[in-house]
Protein backbone atom coordinates (compact mmCIF):
# COMPACT_ATOMS: atom_id res chain seq x y z
CA UNK A 1 0.00 0.00 0.00
CA UNK A 2 1.20 3.67 -1.00
CA UNK A 3 2.41 6.03 1.70
CA UNK A 4 0.06 9.02 1.42
CA UNK A 5 2.10 11.51 2.94
CA UNK A 6 5.41 10.38 0.85
CA UNK A 7 2.74 10.35 -2.40
CA UNK A 8 1.88 13.64 -1.35
CA UNK A 9 5.26 14.91 -1.24
CA UNK A 10 6.68 13.56 -4.47
CA UNK A 11 3.56 14.74 -6.71
CA UNK A 12 4.44 16.59 -9.12
CA UNK A 13 1.90 19.69 -10.71
CA UNK A 14 1.24 19.50 -14.31
CA UNK A 15 3.30 22.07 -16.14
CA UNK A 16 1.22 24.55 -17.51
CA UNK A 17 1.44 24.09 -21.84
CA UNK A 18 3.16 26.83 -23.66
CA UNK A 19 2.03 28.73 -25.84
CA UNK A 20 2.82 31.19 -29.11
CA UNK A 21 4.06 34.13 -28.28
CA UNK A 22 1.78 35.62 -31.29
CA UNK A 23 2.05 38.55 -33.17
CA UNK A 24 1.19 41.63 -30.88
CA UNK A 25 4.09 41.35 -28.22
CA UNK A 26 4.07 44.78 -26.92
CA UNK A 27 7.78 45.45 -27.55
CA UNK A 28 6.47 49.37 -28.54
CA UNK A 29 4.70 50.05 -25.70
CA UNK A 30 6.11 51.12 -21.96
CA UNK A 31 4.49 48.45 -19.63
CA UNK A 32 2.21 49.77 -16.74
CA UNK A 33 3.83 48.64 -13.93
CA UNK A 34 1.30 49.21 -11.34
CA UNK A 35 -0.70 45.77 -12.53
CA UNK A 36 -3.53 48.46 -13.98
CA UNK A 37 -3.84 48.29 -17.50
CA UNK A 38 -7.50 50.03 -17.27
CA UNK A 39 -5.86 53.74 -17.05
CA UNK A 40 -7.58 53.99 -13.29
CA UNK A 41 -11.09 52.37 -14.20
CA UNK A 42 -11.51 54.30 -17.36
CA UNK A 43 -10.90 51.53 -20.14
CA UNK A 44 -13.85 49.92 -22.01
CA UNK A 45 -15.50 46.33 -21.19
CA UNK A 46 -16.17 44.40 -18.39
CA UNK A 47 -13.29 45.37 -15.38
CA UNK A 48 -11.63 41.78 -14.81
CA UNK A 49 -9.36 41.06 -11.28
CA UNK A 50 -6.90 38.71 -12.60
CA UNK A 51 -4.68 36.93 -9.74
CA UNK A 52 -2.76 33.68 -9.36
CA UNK A 53 0.26 31.98 -8.22
CA UNK A 54 3.50 30.81 -9.96
CA UNK A 55 4.92 27.56 -8.71
CA UNK A 56 7.31 25.19 -9.55
CA UNK A 57 6.02 21.78 -10.44
CA UNK A 58 7.11 20.34 -6.36
CA UNK A 59 4.10 23.03 -5.10
CA UNK A 60 6.53 25.56 -3.96
CA UNK A 61 6.12 29.14 -4.49
CA UNK A 62 7.96 31.06 -6.79
CA UNK A 63 9.09 34.25 -5.16
CA UNK A 64 10.25 37.24 -7.55
CA UNK A 65 9.32 36.14 -10.51
CA UNK A 66 8.49 38.60 -13.72
CA UNK A 67 5.43 38.81 -14.84
CA UNK A 68 4.16 40.14 -18.43
CA UNK A 69 0.49 39.99 -19.99
CA UNK A 70 -0.22 41.65 -22.87
CA UNK A 71 -4.35 41.26 -24.57
CA UNK A 72 -6.29 42.88 -26.98
CA UNK A 73 -9.03 45.58 -26.06
CA UNK A 74 -12.95 45.07 -25.03
CA UNK A 75 -13.10 45.18 -29.05
CA UNK A 76 -10.54 42.89 -29.46
CA UNK A 77 -8.01 45.05 -31.27
CA UNK A 78 -4.14 45.16 -29.56
CA UNK A 79 -2.44 48.29 -28.84
CA UNK A 80 0.27 47.45 -31.84
CA UNK A 81 1.34 48.75 -35.24
CA UNK A 82 0.97 45.03 -36.32
CA UNK A 83 -2.77 44.69 -35.30
CA UNK A 84 -4.54 45.58 -38.89
CA UNK A 85 -7.96 44.89 -37.61
CA UNK A 86 -9.82 48.77 -38.73
CA UNK A 87 -13.49 47.17 -37.32
CA UNK A 88 -12.54 47.12 -33.98
CA UNK A 89 -11.68 50.56 -32.24
CA UNK A 90 -8.57 51.11 -30.30
CA UNK A 91 -9.21 52.58 -26.55
CA UNK A 92 -6.87 55.41 -25.24
CA UNK A 93 -7.64 54.45 -21.84
CA UNK A 94 -6.69 50.97 -22.17
CA UNK A 95 -2.74 50.16 -21.77
CA UNK A 96 -2.92 46.56 -23.21
CA UNK A 97 0.18 46.05 -21.38
CA UNK A 98 1.35 45.27 -18.10
CA UNK A 99 4.59 43.66 -15.78
CA UNK A 100 4.41 42.67 -12.14
CA UNK A 101 6.78 40.41 -9.80
CA UNK A 102 5.21 37.80 -7.77
CA UNK A 103 5.75 37.91 -3.81
CA UNK A 104 7.25 35.85 -1.21
CA UNK A 105 4.68 33.43 -1.87
CA UNK A 106 4.74 33.07 -5.50
CA UNK A 107 1.32 35.59 -6.10
CA UNK A 108 0.65 37.92 -8.73
CA UNK A 109 -2.02 40.64 -9.52
CA UNK A 110 -3.79 42.69 -12.33
CA UNK A 111 -6.96 45.04 -13.05
CA UNK A 112 -7.44 44.50 -16.67
CA UNK A 113 -10.74 44.20 -19.16
CA UNK A 114 -11.82 41.16 -20.62
CA UNK A 115 -10.52 41.19 -24.04
CA UNK A 116 -12.72 39.96 -26.84
CA UNK A 117 -12.20 37.71 -29.44
CA UNK A 118 -10.95 38.59 -32.86
CA UNK A 119 -10.50 38.04 -36.38
CA UNK A 120 -7.21 36.39 -36.98
CA UNK A 121 -7.25 35.39 -40.74
CA UNK A 122 -10.01 35.31 -43.15
CA UNK A 123 -12.59 32.62 -41.96
CA UNK A 124 -10.89 32.14 -38.63
CA UNK A 125 -11.02 33.73 -35.37
CA UNK A 126 -8.88 34.02 -31.85
CA UNK A 127 -11.38 33.48 -28.53
CA UNK A 128 -10.87 36.04 -25.97
CA UNK A 129 -7.34 35.51 -24.26
CA UNK A 130 -4.76 37.20 -22.28
CA UNK A 131 -1.00 36.22 -23.26
CA UNK A 132 1.60 35.45 -20.05
CA UNK A 133 5.04 35.44 -20.30
CA UNK A 134 6.70 34.06 -16.83
CA UNK A 135 10.66 34.42 -16.23
CA UNK A 136 12.03 33.18 -13.14
CA UNK A 137 15.72 32.39 -11.87
CA UNK A 138 15.72 28.73 -14.01
CA UNK A 139 13.07 29.02 -16.84
CA UNK A 140 11.02 31.11 -18.96
CA UNK A 141 7.56 30.28 -19.86
CA UNK A 142 5.05 31.80 -22.22
CA UNK A 143 1.59 31.05 -22.36
CA UNK A 144 -2.08 32.33 -22.94
CA UNK A 145 -5.11 32.48 -20.47
CA UNK A 146 -8.32 31.07 -21.87
CA UNK A 147 -12.09 31.77 -21.02
CA UNK A 148 -14.66 29.02 -20.51
CA UNK A 149 -17.49 29.18 -22.86
CA UNK A 150 -16.14 31.04 -25.60
CA UNK A 151 -17.59 30.36 -28.94
CA UNK A 152 -14.10 29.92 -31.00
CA UNK A 153 -12.14 28.05 -28.29
CA UNK A 154 -13.09 24.35 -29.93
CA UNK A 155 -11.51 25.98 -32.94
CA UNK A 156 -8.51 27.86 -32.19
CA UNK A 157 -5.82 25.54 -33.42
CA UNK A 158 -3.29 26.98 -30.76
CA UNK A 159 -5.27 26.17 -27.61
CA UNK A 160 -6.17 22.72 -29.49
CA UNK A 161 -2.33 22.26 -29.72
CA UNK A 162 -1.80 22.42 -25.82
CA UNK A 163 -0.97 19.25 -24.16
CA UNK A 164 -3.45 20.08 -20.98
CA UNK A 165 -5.75 22.83 -22.77
CA UNK A 166 -7.85 22.32 -19.61
CA UNK A 167 -5.28 24.00 -17.51
CA UNK A 168 -5.47 27.09 -19.93
CA UNK A 169 -8.95 27.62 -19.34
CA UNK A 170 -10.36 29.91 -16.28
CA UNK A 171 -13.91 30.23 -15.06
CA UNK A 172 -14.64 34.19 -14.31
CA UNK A 173 -16.85 34.44 -11.84
CA UNK A 174 -18.03 38.04 -10.26
CA UNK A 175 -15.66 40.08 -8.06
CA UNK A 176 -17.15 41.01 -4.89
CA UNK A 177 -17.34 44.26 -3.61
CA UNK A 178 -15.21 45.87 -6.51
CA UNK A 179 -16.94 47.91 -9.08
CA UNK A 180 -20.17 46.56 -10.42
CA UNK A 181 -20.17 43.97 -13.02
CA UNK A 182 -16.57 43.18 -12.83
CA UNK A 183 -15.14 40.13 -12.16
CA UNK A 184 -12.62 38.50 -11.24
CA UNK A 185 -10.42 35.36 -12.17
CA UNK A 186 -7.75 32.88 -11.13
CA UNK A 187 -5.04 31.75 -13.09
CA UNK A 188 -1.88 29.78 -11.77
CA UNK A 189 0.79 28.99 -13.53
CA UNK A 190 3.10 26.21 -13.24
CA UNK A 191 7.10 26.14 -13.83
CA UNK A 192 9.45 23.05 -13.87
CA UNK A 193 11.76 24.61 -11.67
CA UNK A 194 10.63 28.21 -10.90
Amino acid sequence: MADVATSQTTAKLPRTPPQILGPFYPFMLTPTDSGDLTGGGQAKGTILYLSGRVLADNGQPVAGAKVEIWQANAAGRYPHPNDENTEAALDENFNGFAVTSTDGQGRYTFKTIRPSAYPAAPGRWRPAHIHFSVTAKYEQLVTQMYFRGDRYNETDSWLNSASRKDLLITDPSPAAGKEPGSQQVTFDIVLTRG
